[in-house]
């Protein structure tokens, strides 16, 4: 008792000097950016009183150059002579050191096609190139407000092809006719807010260093806390931990296993139909299927004993031959023998699987059927019931050779088939008393003539449900009922 005592201090105590480091850390980083843009915005201040007479120097390089130089390129972009073009606008850059680009750029019509050329030095040949403006130029502030005036300054944007600050200065492009077709530009780097913002960011850099450190320092100590945290809640909770983990499992399954069953079909001039399914653990041994193919309904219902993963298990083996089997036969009976066969071979477990498979016609209202001791259908009539006559056969699983036999009977138009699981009759309350046939039967004639198959689920859910009254569900409970029609 003392020693966890004593486990606890030491960890509270060792989570608050994380606590302090960390609150040491952001003061340090406060305090230094503090310090930092402080003595960049005094640098910044010193050359803005330098400087001046030397951008407003520049600027009018920029604006001279342009103006002195545009004359010929409208001429040349008349005649269409590009190579002379691009030729001017190297001699711009070559002899004006204060402009490091020159831009060109058509202006964008109705089709929307972008043509730009950018004639720049580069830093490491000190060749001076052209390139294609790779990017949309028309978001551009020198583009935009240069096709209009005689001439303007972009707001400063960060260079596509310089880690520098840019200003342009840029004059509409004429034809002979008046018409502005281009837009020509002087690219100058803002030099002096270019060089304080690496001063600042070096500044940064150096300052974060302290901070880095008490950062990992702190990180480090909250590790150790995670690590003796995990390690007792390990030790502490082992058990749940495990059984949430199965629990997360199952709900996977559970999910996976609700997946296979058949979406809901769309209500048809022929069908309505509807289905659920509610296991008595987070899996179960319950299935139902169904699909039309040429014109017939095939179905099916069926209940493997026993419940949760195993059973589970044996009922995804046994849906997935269903679908295999049904989708090239057409006798229930053969049907069941299939999946007979392949539930029987190699089963040492003992597990087994009753089964009903119904093949409808939609056409006639015939109905062939395959009992494999599951229980009889109920066919409903109005607010009349009658089962459905079936021959006792034995459920899959149990004898491979087995031969299961064929039965007709005729489902007239307006009728539905009530089909389920021993999960029903056997739908148990607190006091060990089992819901029953009877109560079934009651629960059908004595209500008001069904709509269709979803009141009639509802109906038996909800007699159930209040016949179970909170206890504990004692087995996999499944129905499915099927409107014919006609």
């Amino acid at each position: 008792m003392n020693t966890s005592r004593h486990t606890k201090i030491r960890s509270v105590t060792v989570l608050v000097v994380a606590a302090l480091l960390l609150e040491l850390t952001t003061a340090v980083q406060y305090i230094s950016t503090r310090r930092a843009i402080t003595a960049q915005i005094t640098e910044m201040a010193k050359h803005d009183l330098t400087s001046a007479n030397r951008t407003f120097e520049v600027k009018e390089i920029a604006e001279s150059a342009i103006a002195a130089v545009l004359p010929e390129v409208e001429r040349l972009v008349d005649t269409q002579q590009q190579d002379s073009l691009h030729k001017v606008l190297q001699h711009v850059v070559a002899t004006h050191p204060e402009i490091v680009g020159v831009d060109f750029a058509y202006r964008v019509g109705s089709d929307g096609l972008r043509e730009g050329y950018f004639t720049f030095r580069d830093d490491e040949t000190n060749e001076i190139k052209d390139t294609a403006i790779g990017f949309d130029y028309t978001e551009r502030t020198w583009y935009r407000e240069g096709l209009h005036g005689t001439g303007s300054w972009s707001e400063p944007y960060m260079s596509r092809y310089y880690v520098a600050l840019m200003s342009t200065y840029s004059r509409p492009v004429h034809d002979p006719q008046g018409r502005v077709i281009a837009v020509i530009g002087a690219d100058v780097p803002m030099r002096e807010l270019s060089s304080m913002a690496v001063q600042l960011y070096d500044n940064q850099q150096r300052s974060l260093i302290p901070v880095v450190i008490f950062q990992l320092i702190g990180l480090v100590v909250l590790g150790f806390i995670m690590y003796r945290s995990i390690l007792s809640v390990r030790k502490l909770s082992k058990v749940s931990a495990e059984k949430d983990l199965i629990n997360r499992e199952l709900s996977i399954a559970n999910s996976i296993q609700t997946a296979m069953l058949p979406p809901p079909m769309p209500e048809s001039e022929f069908l309505d139909i509807v289905g659920s399914q509610v296991p008595a653990k987070q899996v179960g041994g319950d299935f139902y299927d169904y699909f039309v193919r040429d014109g017939k309904l095939f179905f099916n219902i069926g209940d493997v004993c026993g419940k949760g993963i195993p059973a589970a298990l044996v009922m995804s083996m046994t849906q997935a031959v269903f679908r295999t089997i049904a989708t090239k036969v057409d006798d229930p009976s053969h049907i069941v023998m299939g999946m007979n066969t392949m539930a029987s071979r190699g089963n040492t477990t003992g597990m087994f699987a009753t089964l009903f498979v119904g093949v409808l016609d939609l056409a006639t209202g015939r109905l062939s059927y395959c009992n494999a001791g599951h229980e009889k259908p109920i066919i409903i009539t109005g607010r009349n019931m009658r089962y459905l006559d079936v021959t006792a056969n034995i459920p899959i699983g149990v004898m491979e050779e087995k031969k299961y036999n064929i039965q007709e009977s005729f489902i007239a138009a307006g009728d539905m088939i009530l089909l389920y699981t021993d999960g029903l009759t056997e739908a148990m309350n607190a006091s060990g008393k089992l819901f029953g046939l009877k109560r079934v039967e009651e629960t059908i004639c004595g209500a008001s003539e069904f709509a269709g198959p979803k009141p009639v689920l509802e109906t038996m859910s909800q007699a159930v449900s209040k016949f179970v009254d909170g206890a504990e569900q004692s087995d996999d409970l499944t129905m499915l009922v099927i409107k014919f029609k006609g």
